[in-house]
């Protein structure tokens, strides 16, 4: 089970090396791939497609991705998660959607934690995982996955969020909310990556804390709308 990392240049170097540590705590093997920032945010979430489909392309079992705003907090979960994908010739990824487009109630495998299996994505077609439009609608990096395997009835996994910390919070479809620092069963997404520019949030350095020294998350919201 390999991880492989996609960051720009322009992030604070203690954004790596924290997520470096979180990594390490839970013995996870991860490579980082350094990319130039463009000012054009399409051209950097064009290279992010594109830098994944060059990992899968090269990956004969399971190809794993984890952003650089996404912290690992569960060793167990995450060789669950790679062993379902390798079984079952699939992919799991955490629960996301676009709110702001027609297909906003599409839940989908998103590249901030996803496992793709070679098989399965061989099986959808090969995508590119690059960001396009279809139309005027927006499909995100790695949404294709999602859609494909939706079309031809294949069987893939969410990992859907517990709750998140920071904000107002997205509608997740008919699920329920998420946010500025979702919490998953596996990891905790910071989301606002673009906040990182000048200064490193409180936030980020409370949870930081909390992984490292095996404190209790407690999400400041529920992301369910109702307590099942």
């Amino acid at each position: 089970m390999k991880f492989h990392t996609f960051y720009t240049d322009n992030i604070p170097v203690q954004i790596l090396e924290d997520h470096k540590k979180c990594c390490d705590k839970l013995g996870l093997d991860i490579e980082y791939h350094k990319e130039t920032f463009y000012d054009d945010y399409d051209e950097v979430y064009t290279a992010h497609g594109n830098f994944m489909n060059g990992v899968l392309q090269d990956e004969d079992e399971v190809a794993c991705f984890l952003d650089v705003d996404c912290l690992p907090h569960d060793l167990k979960i995450l060789e669950d998660a790679y062993d379902w994908a390798k079984t079952n010739k699939s992919f799991v990824g955490h629960a996301q959607n676009i709110s702001h487009t027609n297909i906003k109630n599409h839940i989908y495998a998103a590249a901030s934690l996803l496992f793709v299996s070679k098989d399965s994505w061989t099986k959808l077609g090969s995508p590119s995982l690059s960001w396009f439009l279809q139309g005027d609608i927006q499909i995100d990096t790695a949404q294709v996955l999602t859609l494909r395997a939706d079309q031809i009835g294949l069987d893939y996994r969410l990992m859907y969020p517990l709750g998140w910390d920071e904000g107002d919070g997205y509608k997740l479809g008919g699920y329920g909310m998420y946010g500025t620092g979702t919490w998953y069963p596996a990891a905790w997404h910071y989301f606002r990556i673009s906040n990182f520019k000048d200064e490193v949030p409180d936030l980020w350095n409370q949870t930081v804390d909390k992984i490292l020294n095996d404190k209790p998350f407690n999400p400041n919201y529920s992301s369910r709308f109702y307590g099942l």
